[in-house]
């Protein structure tokens, strides 16, 4: 009774705090004065408070000081090469190294269990249609300065500490088979395919482990089995890719534009209407597969295609019960079939995602069509089957136009905090169920933060490549960011695009979801409570707010100020090397 009491107390407290912060910060709400917005904030409140009440009742546990990691020794963390260089070393030669693992456990492939996927919540997939993997590449430009490696895992996401604890697995294994490495980087990217086991811990699985943490402690979300298959297997795929390194010629290419939106008229000039951004109708996203192949000089040996672009596979069904990777998993089988390795890698995808509803041509339809005849499962496929093979198309058809890139790789990372806000993302952050780093930190509101990764990396001498710790809004990267009489909050967003800090010339691409799992990292002056998007219908709100961008992907977001944090360390990384 007495527990109660206090528990009812607690409570009181928390809801009082709410509603004196967020009331007399809603009202005002920067330079915004719309009073609706004071509502929508008191009603986020609300939930806030409820999510505030739960962490009293979790018992957290105990993290560092955001001062006294930065003052100790990274675990687990590769800073790059130790020096850049312009030009290749005296008689460089490309290397590069493929390796692929499945993750599928055993008892999902003969039935036996049922597995939580990551992006539909209460979705089980009790089978399996294609696979689901990690795939790694080694690259090295014999300059003597070490072997980065490219690693890219079939999820929703891949929390920091897994990230750090595959990276050890991959120290362990080469060591123990007398292997002395010499590698700079490891940096791996979630494909953030949503029909797959969860890899991350945001599921029905999460809400299951807050329940239980009231009455014993709290645990990670994410099933622990497939957790150990995932570090393990995806450390066996980056140990096949440095063992199976050769040396030979890398080549970059693009393919056609796919990001025609014919109901808001964006890249007109394109023939593939396969890409929607459903945020922000702006231009200012990736719209063209950016491709790199690898010959090598073995003629025997086969060659390597490895592809970025920003868009959600999110083609799948949530109502299937056989596991899928999507679209790159399609795109896998054609190249596969032209005698070629692959790897996808996710982009800046935030709100970007596929056009379902696009046409695609007629000879692809009638090859899929031909497929669900000899396998009448596909059906359900269909879609993510279309596109794949069809994306395929885009880059087989493309190889025709490459250049050669010059051995050159320069790769500087760095780590960094990310204040925690409350909400859904930052209570499982802070209460140690979906993997994050975490540490105290006063400077930010919920007292907590967590330590992340970015990186500048250059491929020859016309290529960069960013590496972001989630969801990235495009526009932060390229320009066209919301301005303030269309944002949330009213304000400008004062921030120079990373892209244009890059040296005039150079082809900017971003490896998203790299490293960690942080959420939608979204712009400060576009940030609003996810209550908004229940509250008002979009139509209804422009009305109300001039222009209104829909705010779902607040609800998965360490917080506010996650956008400026990270492009203040990706533009301070690219001047670090470009001054």
């Amino acid at each position: 009774m007495k527990k109660l009491s206090r528990s009812v107390i607690a409570l009181f407290l928390v809801f009082t705090m709410v509603f004196t912060v967020n009331a007399s910060a809603s009202f005002g709400f920067g330079e915004n004065k719309n009073p609706i917005h004071a509502v929508t904030n008191i009603l986020g409140g609300i939930i806030d408070g409820v999510i505030g009440f739960l962490g009293i009742l979790t018992p957290t546990p105990d993290y560092p000081t955001v001062e006294e990691y930065f003052a100790g020794e990274s675990k687990n963390f590769y800073e790059g090469t130790e020096n850049f260089i312009d030009t290749p070393a005296d008689g460089a030669k490309w290397s590069l190294g493929f390796g692929k693992e499945s993750l599928v456990p055993d008892n999902l492939l003969d039935g036996s269990r049922e597995y939580y996927t990551g992006g539909y919540f209460t979705q089980k997939v009790n089978g399996v249609f294609d696979d689901q993997k990690a795939v790694a590449i080694a690259l090295n430009d014999g300059s003597g300065r070490g072997t980065t490696v490219f690693a890219s895992i079939d999820g929703i996401g891949v929390a920091n500490s897994d990230i750090r604890a595959i990276r050890a697995a991959v120290e362990e294994k080469l060591e123990k088979s007398n292997i002395k490495n010499d590698i700079n980087a490891i940096n791996i990217n979630a494909t953030h395919c949503h029909t797959v086991i969860d890899t991350q811990g945001i599921g029905l699985d999460l809400l299951l482990e807050i329940l239980k943490s009231f009455f014993g402690g709290a645990d990670r979300s994410i099933d622990h089995e497939f957790l150990e298959i995932m570090i393990d297997r995806t450390a066996d795929a980056i140990v096949e890719a440095y063992k199976n390194m050769e040396t030979g010629s890398l080549y970059y290419f693009e393919t056609a534009g796919m990001g025609k939106d014919e109901q808001n008229g964006l890249y007109s000039e394109d023939d593939y209407p396969y890409l929607v951004n459903k945020r922000y109708y702006t231009e200012g996203y990736q719209h063209f597969f950016a491709c790199f192949k690898f010959v090598p000089d073995n003629k025997e040996s086969a060659g390597t295609i490895f592809t970025n672009i920003g868009a959600h596979p999110t083609i799948v069904d949530e109502t299937t019960k056989l596991l899928s990777a999507d679209f790159p998993a399609f795109m896998e089988e054609k190249i596969n079939e032209a005698g070629m390795n692959f790897m996808f890698i996710q982009g800046a995808q935030a709100p970007v995602s596929v056009n379902k509803w696009a046409d695609v041509p007629a000879s692809t339809v009638g090859e899929v069509d031909a497929k669900i005849v000899v396998n009448p499962t596909a059906e359900e496929y269909k879609t993510a089957i279309l596109y794949g093979y069809e994306y395929a198309r885009l880059i087989l058809e493309a190889q025709n136009n490459v250049k050669e890139i010059e051995p050159v790789l320069n790769v500087k990372m760095t780590e960094y905090a990310i204040k925690l806000e409350k909400g859904l993302f930052g209570y499982g952050a802070t209460e140690g169920f979906i993997g994050t780093t975490t540490v105290e930190d006063s400077s930010s509101k919920t007292g907590y933060s967590i330590i992340t990764e970015a990186g500048y990396i250059e491929i020859g001498k016309d290529i960069v490549l960013l590496t972001a710790p989630g969801e990235i809004v495009p526009q932060l990267i390229y320009g066209n960011v919301v301005s303030a009489e269309e944002s949330y909050k009213g304000t400008e967003w004062t921030l120079e695009p990373t892209a244009n800090l890059v040296p005039e010339g150079k082809t900017v691409l971003v490896m998203g979801l790299c490293n960690d799992a942080t959420g939608y990292i979204l712009p400060d002056n576009d940030y609003a409570h996810f209550i908004t998007d229940v509250i008002w219908d979009t139509d209804g709100a422009d009305k109300i707010f001039g222009t209104y961008h829909r705010h779902y992907e607040e609800l998965l977001s360490a917080g506010s100020t996650a956008g400026s944090e990270t492009i203040t360390v990706l533009n301070e990384l690219v001047k670090s090397e470009n001054p």
